[in-house]
């Protein structure tokens, strides 16, 4: 039903949307030159069409937070979505220093690996921060750039500086808190 490496919990999943989607997840072992080993990283393909739809999804999230727009976008185009470095069910390594520069590099080789042709690139909530850096750095890649709800810290934003541990760990917290995300 659902695939090998997802953990058990997956199986507690009640909302049809999620089950399906959570169904199709897969995984490929991306090469960066983060680290000496691959990175195992989850993503979802649906459907097919000209310009591929890449989805990046907020922070401290995963591609379920796609599970209603993915389908939608699928009917008539080629769509991704994929969990970025540390997020979701992709790996989290010992070894990397995880920072918004990692990340991008990350999705830059998941991008090369698997899509390698121009993208819509579509960031929601904290993903936006993360469409907004890689279309600076990479924008051969990204034919148009979508934002959805974005929000971010730009690079040497007096608040970026504290987005380091513990206090990415009380931020993920605190916007984990339904009645905050409720507002």
């Amino acid at each position: 039903m659902f695939p090998n490496f997802l953990p058990k919990a997956v199986g507690q999943l009640t909302e049809s949307a999620s089950i399906a989607l959570a169904q199709s997840i897969q995984s490929s072992a991306i090469p960066t030159p983060l680290i000496n080993q691959s990175v195992t990283t989850t993503f979802v393909k649906q459907g097919s069409g000209r310009t591929p739809i890449l989805l990046i999804h907020g922070f401290d999230s995963s591609v379920l937070e796609f599970r209603r727009l993915l389908p939608l976008l699928s009917g008539d185009n080629e769509t991704w979505a994929v969990d970025l470095l540390g997020f979701g069910f992709t790996d989290r390594l010992s070894g990397i220093a995880y920072s918004p520069t990692a990340i991008k590099t990350h999705l830059y080789y998941f991008w090369k690996s698997l899509i390698n042709q121009p993208v819509i690139l579509v960031g929601a909530s904290m993903g936006g921060a993360t469409a907004i850096d890689f279309t600076l750095t990479y924008p051969e890649v990204v034919k148009k750039l979508v934002l959805i709800d974005s929000a971010g810290l730009a690079s040497g934003s007096p608040l970026s500086k504290l987005m380091f541990p513990p206090f990415d760990y009380l931020a993920t917290q605190f916007l984990s808190n339904l009645k905050v995300r409720d507002v």
